[in-house]
């Protein structure tokens, strides 16, 4: 056997740096880009990074000692020693807050006590706060909505129902029970607490379950593990009855790049010198348009989604989420959809509803007789459906399916079962009650 030479030609693609450090920039967080802004800089004496004061205040409360840095604060509990109030604070001060609803929810969260609840009565805090009714009940309301759910309730039923209320999909029977039927659900009597519902004992157990799942003292989930901030990477605001983006870009540490002494050094440089000159303030230039290429694909991308889910962002309602793909962006933006999908990849938003993961606003949707319907908006018309049959006689999927189609929704039998688990709710024979 002899042997030959060959000559052989291939094609292969190679991304540009600068392609490639945009690409990389695009799928970081807010948290992310920080971080990998801090590693460059000290692989180029010619990046200079300063921190933002906004960072300070983002990620520290002051104490009577001083400031405590996050870390501290997360030792600290970890090691059993932090208050969980210091915990409550930090997520507070992640909020966009004007300085006086700042203050009062400051307030009440002194007040909470080691369970996380508030003992006393809202109305007695006026005086002592300086504060009307409304002002000390709009601070609770955003005590209520930080992390763990519970925490500043008033009353164990309110501790619960605070928990049940951020679940997904929504229970409402469970709900319906704690808000309504407390004393049946005390005294255990599920026969009659069925009775009261309209619904079966095997339903009303399901949602017993689902509240005994929870957790009566919510502060203890923040001493059991490790916490996790998010820091929003966008906000998306009602302002004057229009929504306003704006970027939450202020956590960011500010580049600059010293071209003065980049002069300076070219000049009595060597070759060798000159080179590696030329090549750091060329990665300085690439590091600068690949922030500014990825905020303004962003900021492009939560304008998009707050035209497009407007109904949503003015009400709140999961229902009035619209069918939105990121191809769909993709195509408006004129980027390929990879594009959308590094961008919108570990980015959060802040509404005024609380804060989302970006791809929430990305909805299957449905074609329908008039454009499209959201699967959120099938699984609403399904609940309201079930919600008004006889229970006697309950709908079955099938029939469903064609109520559903009668108002322009077609979707089949196995898609409106698969919706119907979605929503927690169960099948015919579950719902069914005796005649």
């Amino acid at each position: 056997m002899g042997l030959a030479l060959v000559q052989k030609q291939s094609l292969k693609l190679k991304m540009a740096p600068a392609l490639y450090q945009s690409v990389t920039l695009l799928q970081f967080n807010n948290e992310e880009l920080s971080q990998y802004i801090h590693e460059k800089a000290l692989e180029n004496p010619l990046l200079h990074v300063e921190e933002s004061g906004f960072q300070t205040d983002y990620l520290s409360y002051p104490t009577g000692d001083g400031i405590k840095s996050t870390t501290d604060v997360i030792e600290e509990t970890i090691a059993g020693t932090s208050d969980f109030r210091e915990l409550l604070h930090q997520d507070l001060h992640q909020l966009r807050l004007s300085k006086k609803s700042m203050a009062a929810a400051d307030a009440l969260i002194d007040c909470l006590n080691d369970n996380g609840y508030l003992d006393e009565d809202p109305e007695d805090l006026l005086s002592r706060f300086e504060l009307d009714l409304p002002e000390v009940e709009e601070a609770l309301a955003l005590v209520q909505s930080l992390e763990p759910a519970g925490v500043g309730a008033r009353s164990l039923p309110e501790c619960l129902l605070l928990q049940l209320r951020r679940k997904t999909p929504r229970l409402p029977l469970a709900e319906s029970i704690l808000s309504d039927y407390c004393d049946c659900f005390l005294t255990g009597d599920w026969t009659g607490l069925a009775e009261i519902l309209g619904t079966t004992e095997e339903s009303v157990l399901d949602a017993v379950a689902a509240i005994r799942s929870l957790a009566p003292v919510p502060v203890n989930t923040i001493q059991a593990e490790k916490p996790h901030y998010v820091v929003p990477d966008v906000t998306i605001a009602e302002r004057d009855g229009g929504l306003v983006c704006e970027l939450e870009d202020g956590f960011l540490p500010k580049i600059t790049i010293d071209r003065q002494d980049y002069q300076q050094y070219l000049k009595t440089a060597d070759e060798e010198t000159k080179r590696y000159l030329r090549e750091k303030i060329e990665e300085a230039d690439w590091l600068l348009a690949g922030v500014s290429r990825r905020k303004q694909t962003i900021m492009s991308l939560a304008e998009m989604l707050a035209d497009k889910q407007k109904l949503y962002f003015m009400t709140g309602e999961n229902d009035q989420l619209q069918p939105f793909t990121m191809k769909n962006a993709a195509e408006k933006l004129s980027v390929h959809e990879s594009t959308v999908s590094r961008a919108v990849a570990n980015k959060y938003v802040q509404t005024p509803y609380g804060l989302f993961p970006l791809k929430k606003f990305f909805v299957r949707g449905l074609k329908t007789d008039k454009g499209g319907a959201s699967v959120f908006h099938i699984q609403s018309r399904i609940r309201h459906l079930i919600d008004r049959e006889d229970r006697r006689s309950p709908l079955s999927d099938q029939r469903l399916a064609g109520l559903l189609a009668e108002e322009g929704l077609h979707c089949s039998r196995r898609a409106v079962t698969k919706y119907r688990r979605a929503c927690g709710i169960g099948s015919t024979v579950q719902r069914r009650v005796s005649k």
